[in-house]
């Protein structure tokens, strides 16, 4: 850029990026967003260890959303995507949810923690291993992974699929694996199986009034496109917003 007399005219060097002239408080924005995300990526990293004691039955947690792309808001919250063993979805989100209201009695600024997605090995191990759309590889490709990554690059390996739309992607998220993240043993007594039924049977109707009251909330604002749908199922559970199934019909539609 030094030795272009047309790009000096237009270009500027801010904080290590090159930015327009004029725009120099993007890269300042940009910066403070990626110290924010790795602040929040550290407590969501103490967060998790913590839920792995009392659920030694998970393979995978990971964050997806802002914070996986660095571009985190104080407003934002942590989403969570987390993989269990077969028959421990329920009770696993039940230990989250209560383990992350004691986090924000105790530290009234912690950002909401937000388990989007739990899901248990099998359902995952079948959404990565069958072609899904490019949305779904993008997310997958960009999950920032707190623990568990043998099983995370495990998945990578069965999705091939994915090179087709992100082959960058897919190379750089194959690499990423630490050498000191040991898989997981199973874990867990029969019993806790029975738990996660009672587990279901309790968060079902109280996921589905939250989402009733949080869309009602929002039909009231007139941010429609925030509003969202719980999908339960028996190992399964997640939070898809309308406008993440509208950004899915354009990821569809460019490729």
């Amino acid at each position: 850029m030094t030795g272009d007399p047309t790009l000096q005219q237009d270009l500027v060097v801010s904080r290590g990026e090159i930015v327009f002239k004029g725009s120099e408080d993007l890269a300042r924005q940009r910066q403070e967003q990626n110290r924010l995300t790795d602040r929040r990526i550290q407590s969501a990293r103490s967060f998790a260890r913590q839920l792995e004691v009392l659920c030694p039955w998970i393979r995978l947690v990971g964050i997806s959303g802002s914070m996986a792309f660095g571009g985190t808001r104080e407003e934002d919250d942590i989403d969570f995507f987390v993989v269990t063993r077969t028959n421990r979805v329920w009770i696993t989100l039940l230990f989250a949810m209560v383990l992350a209201k004691i986090h924000r009695l105790r530290r009234p600024g912690t950002p909401v923690h937000c388990f989007n997605r739990v899901l248990d090995e099998t359902r995952c191990e079948d959404a990565f291993r069958t072609a899904q759309d490019p949305l779904f590889a993008r997310e997958a490709l960009s999950l920032q992974v707190l623990d568990g990554q043998p099983f995370y690059h495990n998945l990578l390996l069965s999705a091939f699929w994915m090179n087709r739309f992100f082959p960058l992607l897919y190379q750089q998220a194959l690499t990423r694996r630490n050498a000191k993240d040991e898989e997981r043993s199973p874990g867990g007594h029969w019993l806790w199986a029975i738990a996660n039924v009672f587990a279901l049977a309790g968060l079902a109707p109280y996921t589905r009034l939250v989402n009733h009251l949080r869309n009602h909330r929002i039909q009231g604002s007139g941010d429609i496109e925030d509003r969202f749908r719980t999908v339960i199922q028996r190992g399964f559970f997640a939070y898809e917003s309308v406008r993440f199934e509208h950004l899915k019909d354009s990821y569809r539609g460019a490729f």
